[in-house]
């Protein structure tokens, strides 16, 4: 190989050199312009949006405009407790006016048989078939009275007297009672579902001169 050929391959293989080194240095500065690149997730996120302030002006129109509902509101709620107060009144009246129609319609039956009772006894003189009828009434007529509440207070003679539910119109002496027991039964009392409403009228024993 002569001078000219070695020459020519010296500088070949320089080229080769640089052409290696220009690539490894493009290499580098693309990574690091990759590492300071900043993320795109920053860029997408967006900042929160602030709230507008209001103007005195539109403040004041909010204002209004929440006092003109709260005063309706009032309105019908004033409207709603005139209408339940007006209504619990009429049913009161209903109540108070139709309170018995219950027990009218038990009692009723009763009227009529008293009724029949009367017109048997003043075909049949028998005195034992009109106290039969008038038996059967009465016991009709207790039948009744308990169904709906009422119960009868009836004390029997010898029965000590409760002064919550009897009545002593009169004391006369016995020897077959006790003092201060029931002698006689004048008038029966009545309750109603346990609330007094007529106490029995009755004849206590003890001395007369008491």
């Amino acid at each position: 190989m002569n001078k000219a050929e070695e020459n020519q391959s010296t500088e070949e293989a320089e080229e080769v050199a640089e052409e290696s080194l220009d690539e490894s240095s493009t290499s580098e500065e693309q990574s690091s312009e990759n590492a300071s690149e900043p993320s795109n997730e920053d860029d997408t996120s967006e900042a929160p949006s602030e709230k507008k302030e209001l103007t005195l002006e539109e403040q004041l129109a909010e204002a209004k405009a929440l006092a003109e509902e709260n005063y309706k509101n009032y309105l019908r709620a004033v409207a709603d407790l005139d209408t339940y107060r007006r209504r619990v009144i009429r049913e009161k009246d209903d109540l108070r006016q139709y309170a018995v129609s219950g027990l009218l319609e038990s009692i009723l039956p009763i009227y009529d048989n008293m009724g029949l009772g009367l017109m048997s006894a003043e075909q049949d003189a028998d005195p034992n078939v009109v106290a039969e009828g008038i038996r059967m009434v009465i016991t009709q007529f207790q039948s009744v009275l308990s169904e709906n509440g009422i119960e009868e207070i009836s004390p029997g003679k010898g029965d000590a007297y409760d002064h919550n539910l009897h009545e002593a119109v009169q004391t006369q002496p016995s020897d077959d009672v006790e003092a201060g027991a029931v002698v006689q039964l004048i008038r029966r009392g009545f309750s109603l579902n346990g609330r007094l409403i007529r106490p029995a009228t009755v004849i206590v024993a003890g001395d007369a001169s008491e």
